[in-house]
């Protein structure tokens, strides 16, 4: 099981501790197969222009097959990320909640140039493994980073900010008038738009 260190409210302290499993008892007959409780620490991340702060590590649970030809890893985790919305820009908090799959292979990874597989069945990514454990530090954070959304909302009826006054429109009725200048390369069109048809 991981352990993490001391964090601040944003995260910033965040001490990323690998996340690893010992898997001798598996390797020793295929169709083992064991579950552990699993934690994995997220430092701030800069996605889509905006950072996204962990306020705590996600936890969760891994299952693990000794298939034969590899071990099968399952498992799902849930936490929070700290963000703010994209319309309003005021702090949120969302949930996260995931599931993945991620197959290790016992060996060194082929060579650059040799023909490596690195996708499994039902693309499942690869990774190689030595010893007696896995380290899942790497394929749990880039699960994560999957689940971010591109335009993290506070609610999906957000009013967003005043364009003119920069007013909050969910928490006070802005008064500012909408703009209603037309482009002024598209006067003369709208000129034209309003002249009666000379042909009537």
């Amino acid at each position: 099981m991981c352990l993490w260190a001391d964090w601040d409210r944003f995260g910033h302290k965040a001490e990323v501790i690998p996340v690893r499993i010992n898997v001798a008892d598996l390797l020793t007959e295929a169709g083992q197969h064991k579950a552990a409780p699993v934690a994995v620490a997220m430092e701030p991340v800069e996605f889509g222009g905006q950072v996204f702060h962990f306020d705590r590590p996600l936890t969760g649970e891994v299952e693990i097959w000794n298939t034969g030809d590899s071990l099968l890893v399952k498992g799902s985790l849930a936490g929070e990320v700290l963000i703010q919305c994209s319309r309003c820009l005021a702090p949120i908090t969302l949930p996260l909640d995931l599931s993945f799959e991620e197959e290790f292979v016992e060996g060194e990874p082929p060579a650059e140039g040799e023909e490596a597989g690195d996708e499994g069945d039902d693309d499942r990514t690869i990774t190689y493994f030595q010893g007696d454990e896995i380290d899942l530090t790497e394929a749990l954070q880039q699960n994560i980073l999957l689940e971010l959304p591109m335009k993290p909302l506070c609610s999906e009826d957000c009013l967003g900010l005043c364009p003119t006054c920069g007013a909050n429109r969910n928490e006070t009725s802005c008064t500012c008038q909408q703009a209603t200048d037309v482009d002024p390369r598209l006067a003369a069109l709208k000129d034209l738009l309003r002249k009666p048809d000379s042909n009537s």
